[in-house]
């Protein structure tokens, strides 16, 4: 019998890992790309396989978000503007923000974190992946006793989702790790997170797909998608070239919004942006992945460098990067790492991560479009969770139905 063509828009993680899946069951995959696949946000984030983590929206952020607001050192930064969709998102994230919200969320992304982490394993055993790809753990690192203190209320909540989690003071995490400075209170480390380098992971997998048969567009940007009869059977690009096919996978990250807004199709998202800084490694370096707490900073060491990566920049569709927030990078890791200021600066990078207000992603098929299939919105968890929902993707296409409970996802929440 034959498969069903599938176009994927998008050539982040999930829409080269869907169409990794599609191809190796067999099935015709075009994957459309605007840009190149190794220079996608998927290639410059944190490299953190962070399974079960928690989402951005927390009890307590709204208000400390618009404080941040005003400064654009700080965190998270929003920049001033009229504009009536941030607005909006800003005010369902403000009602993401409580407990119960929290509490659901974590039952939702905790649960997909275990088919997450095989997902991972399964492809790195089974692809033979070089991309660095190494269970070291991750830790959350304080300079702080009160943050000391909340991380030990974290760790106490991820255990009761069935994730171990370790308590380190900061002599126990010096003797762990020497890289550390003297004035660091401790850490908790998460022993089922893992890391490996974002951009040779996507290179490896868009080989993988182009192996298994799919056929791999960059420079191909889709100007809007096609309806016929209610459902989406192609694309015309920029170029005037019509596509068509018997699917369509929408995973365009921060520009899924638009192209879906103009079939009538609600995908509320902000494109938040993030940095990185790749250095030269300092001595003594780490060997785990980390995120220093209080300073929002996630820490990568690869076989040459290390990774500075971070912050959350809302200011609409654009690539501009700004020095002041790279510069935080650095100046955040020297408060807890030892030799910072000795390192080179190698390069440095910012990119979009396709943020949903309620703080979980969006995967399922569309509202009131037949054949359209979204899977987008992972915000600070695409690394984490891109495989799985490529390979949920192409279940739900092939076989009706995913191996995983997609349903708290839904596109249709925001109808």
């Amino acid at each position: 019998m034959n498969q069903p063509h599938t176009i994927v828009i998008g050539g982040g993680i999930v829409g080269v890992c869907a169409a990794y899946f599609l191809a190796k069951r067999g099935a015709p995959v075009t994957l459309l790309e605007q840009d190149v696949v190794d220079d996608s946000a998927s290639t410059g984030n944190a490299g953190l396989v962070s399974i079960g983590h928690a989402p951005i929206p927390r009890p307590g952020l709204t208000w400390q978000a618009v404080k941040w607001m005003f400064s654009s050192t700080s965190p998270i930064y929003i920049k001033p503007r009229l504009d009536l969709d941030l607005l909006r998102w800003f005010w369902a994230f403000r009602n993401a923000c409580s407990a119960d919200r929290l509490k659901y969320n974590m039952g939702v992304l905790t649960e997909h974190g275990w088919p997450a982490g095989e997902c991972w394993r399964r492809l790195i055993d089974e692809e033979r992946l070089a991309c660095e790809y190494r269970l070291t753990g991750q830790m959350d690192v304080y300079r702080t006793e009160a943050g000391m203190r909340a991380g030990i209320e974290d760790a106490e909540m991820m255990r009761g989702y069935g994730y171990e989690a370790e308590v380190l003071d900061g002599d126990e995490l010096r003797a762990r790790e020497p890289a550390f400075r003297d004035d660091v209170v401790g850490a908790i480390n998460f022993p089922q997170r893992a890391i490996a380098d974002p951009q040779a992971f996507m290179v490896e997998m868009a080989d993988r797909a182009r192996k298994r048969g799919a056929d791999l567009r960059t420079r191909t940007t889709v100007k809007e998608l096609i309806l016929s009869d209610g459902r989406c059977i192609g694309v015309d690009t920029i170029d005037n070239e019509r596509i068509q096919a018997d699917n369509i996978v929408l995973a365009a990250g921060s520009w899924s919004t638009a192209l879906a807004r103009r079939i009538g199709v609600k995908i509320p998202m902000q494109p938040a942006k993030g940095y990185h800084l790749n250095l030269t490694k300092p001595t003594p370096c780490v060997d785990a992945g980390l995120v220093l707490a209080e300073s929002y900073v996630a820490v990568l060491p690869l076989s040459g460098t290390l990774r500075l990566a971070g912050t959350l920049e809302l200011s609409g569709i654009n690539r501009t990067l700004r020095r002041d927030r790279v510069d935080m990078l650095r100046l955040g890791a020297r408060k807890y790492l030892r030799n910072i200021d000795q390192t080179r600066t190698l390069s440095q990078w910012c990119g979009l991560r396709p943020c949903a207000a309620d703080g979980l992603p969006i995967i399922g098929w569309a509202p009131k479009v037949g054949n359209l299939f979204i899977a987008t919105g992972h915000a600070m968890l695409g690394f984490t969770l891109g495989p799985l929902a490529g390979r949920l993707a192409s279940e739900c296409i092939l076989d009706g139905r995913p191996s995983a409970d997609i349903s708290a996802m839904a596109p249709d929440r925001f109808r």
